[in-house]
């Protein structure tokens, strides 16, 4: 009869060690990116309608739509909008109710509108996710296939 395979035993503080770095990179792997601001789509200044983008003098950014609607970006990120209306951020008699819902003004609207996500797409950060996904994929199927060729042989000895 075949001897029973027992896995090695792992002592307790080995067990609270192999915890203790699983939460630390845990911990890592999600703190990184908030630090280094990778989390997230980054913002970008957009207009309703049709808009130009001008670098001024001072050194600020200067959006002006089709509209009339301009806004200005000062060098400390300070925003400052002229021929600011409703009707100029593309919002409607139901939209501005909802506004005032939230308490929230027409400056306050404008700053919410005119920053936009911006979802670029990257075809080389996609292949390198996927080289990455498909390289861990593959060490695991090695890591597992030379485990079980391990127990295999333990168990039933070398069939070479």
């Amino acid at each position: 009869m075949a001897q029973v395979y027992q896995p090695p035993r792992q002592s307790r503080a080995g067990q609270i060690v192999d915890a203790a770095i699983i939460l630390i990179l845990v911990f890592l792997a999600l703190f990184i990116p908030l630090k280094l601001e990778l989390a997230g789509a980054a913002k970008v200044d957009w207009l309703p309608g049709n808009f130009t983008v001008e670098e001024a003098a001072d050194g600020s950014t200067v959006l002006t739509s089709d509209s009339g609607l301009v806004k200005r970006v000062d060098a400390e990120g300070n925003v400052t909008f002229e021929n600011l209306t409703w009707e100029a951020l593309h919002q409607n008699a139901t939209m501005q109710a909802q506004w005032a819902k939230l308490g929230i003004d027409m400056e306050g609207a404008a700053a919410a509108i005119t920053k936009r996500y911006d979802y670029s797409f990257s075809w080389i950060g996609l292949i390198l996710t996927l080289a990455a996904i498909g390289g861990y994929f593959a060490f695991l199927v090695m890591q597992s296939d030379k485990e079980y060729r391990q127990v295999i042989a333990e168990k039933f000895g070398n069939r070479a």
